[in-house]
């Protein structure tokens, strides 16, 4: 599997967990947050990254040879292709997190929803 395979399979697994959560797919306890934690840590890698992407767009210094020339606007452009550019596909990685942590938190929250009303239930059939 390359590296592309390996992103196009976070943006499928976000798609998944939301609509799972939709459906009431419910995670819990410390290893929700641990999910959680690890998102909001690869958002804040994927927002710094795009902090400095106009640096991304610009020429590498290469030098003046032939070759180099040939490469400097190609590598410029692997950047900001808006198709298949690094910029894109990054925003689009930030979009999928950005799913991927409300999803995680929405499942939280129907966890502790449910095991509230299953407590307050037990809670009754004990008076």
């Amino acid at each position: 599997m390359n590296l592309w395979d390996s992103f196009a399979g976070i943006n499928n697994a976000a798609q998944q967990l939301k609509a799972a959560a939709k459906e009431g797919f419910t995670v819990a306890g410390p290893g929700a947050q641990v999910m959680i934690d690890a998102v909001i840590e690869m958002q804040d890698v994927v927002r710094e990254a795009l902090a400095n992407a106009d640096r991304f767009g610009q020429e590498p210094a290469l030098g003046q040879t032939p070759a180099a020339q040939v490469y400097k606007p190609f590598m410029a452009s692997i950047a900001t292709d808006r198709v298949q550019g690094f910029v894109p596909f990054m925003q689009g990685l930030q979009r999928d997190l950005a799913d991927v942590e409300a999803s995680l938190r929405q499942s939280m929250t129907a966890y502790q929803d449910s095991d509230e009303t299953g407590a307050s239930g037990i809670t009754a059939a004990g008076s």
